[in-house]
């Protein structure tokens, strides 16, 4: 053997040497990824598995080598139905699935790559799988969690709404016995008062969304109520709602539906004297700027010409705007054709709270 041979020769032992060390050091890196790890050909047959794929099974790796996925794996003598191996032996794509596999121990997020030879032609996959049973474990914990608050502020809804309606029956019967016609109309407006408040936790606990309110169903059932309290003597009086479809959230529901029952009951009382027949108009919208406008007006006999609402001596209008300010809104008052207010507010925004 010449010299150049001899360092051929040479040559050709470390890149062996170089090689083999390339590949102990890829089977070690391999073997170490916490994945389960298998390389597969076009006939869902094991050509490569890591060590914590081959653990999972129970066998070694060079046991796996050879055997169907799907026996293996699954037990089943044919891919099962959501295979995403399968999947990308059609289309030619990476495909991910979450899988329950109760052989390897739990719920596993699968993806699954095309692995290529020189033409672009697939000639297996690589798929990796990684355990998610705990994730699953916390989500499901969730939910669980979730469904029991939802449980719990439904019975709070209901129990707040039972109690605030024992309330208003005990104004009403203790209303009985005052003589006092200023008296009993006190006791009659707080009776309303309450009425209101528990009409939104009923319909709350009668819904599926327990933080929005349909404020169309509410006003509607609310106006009822009003009717049946101060207009059932009152057959001379006409109320006309215009109402579209819009949900609130519960903190802004309560102040308006409450702002509602004393414009009305204010209306009432002393818009139309003297059996005076009239009409009171309800209007809830959304506006072009986005903004909410709530109309509570007559065709009574109007307000006086230096009316302040602010400076009202009434409790109910003292109130109304005191309601206003802590839904962020503005009240507009017209008192020369009836009485006609307007208040323009904005819904609530995600994490924003009334003060």
């Amino acid at each position: 053997m010449d010299k150049k041979d001899a360092e051929e020769l040479l040559e050709c032992e470390s890149i062996k040497k170089t090689l083999l060390l390339a590949n102990k050091k890829w089977d070690r890196t391999f073997n170490a990824l916490p994945d389960l790890i298998t390389i597969m050909d076009t006939e869902h047959r094991v050509v490569k598995v890591n060590q914590a794929m081959a653990d999972s099974m129970g066998v070694s790796p060079e046991k796996a080598i050879g055997k169907h996925c799907y026996e293996m794996v699954h037990g089943t003598r044919c891919p099962i139905d959501t295979c995403p191996h399968t999947l990308l032996l059609v289309d030619g794509a990476q495909h991910k699935a979450e899988i329950q596999e109760d052989n390897l121990g739990g719920f596993f997020l699968v993806t699954v790559s095309p692995i290529k030879d020189e033409e672009g032609k697939i000639v297996g996959s690589v798929h990796v799988a990684r355990d998610i049973t705990q994730r699953i474990k916390m989500e499901n914990d969730l939910k669980k969690a979730l469904k029991d608050k939802n449980m719990l502020m439904k019975e709070i809804h209901h129990r707040v709404k039972n109690n605030l309606t024992i309330m208003s029956s005990l104004l009403n019967l203790q209303s009985r016995y005052i003589e006092d016609e200023s008296a009993r109309a006190i006791f009659k407006d707080s009776q309303s008062r309450v009425k209101t408040m528990a009409l939104i936790h009923e319909k709350l606990y009668r819904s599926g969304n327990l933080k929005l309110l349909n404020m169309k169903e509410y006003i509607e059932e609310l106006s009822r109520d009003l009717s049946n309290i101060h207009l059932s003597n009152h057959d001379n009086v006409d109320l006309v709602l215009d109402l579209e479809n819009i949900m609130l959230d519960v903190d802004t529901a309560i102040p308006v539906g409450l702002i509602i029952n004393e414009l009305l009951t204010n209306s009432v009382k002393h818009a139309f004297p003297e059996n005076q027949k009239g009409t009171i108009n309800v209007n809830f919208r959304k506006e072009e700027d986005g903004e909410l406008l709530l109309e509570v007006k007559d065709n009574g006999k109007g307000l006086p010409s230096n009316f302040k609402i602010e400076n009202s001596d009434s409790l109910g209008l003292r109130l109304i705007h005191s309601l206003t300010d802590q839904i962020h809104g503005q009240i507009e008052v017209d008192g020369s054709q009836g009485a006609h207010f307007s208040i323009k507010f904005r819904e609530r925004k995600k994490g924003e709270k009334h003060k």
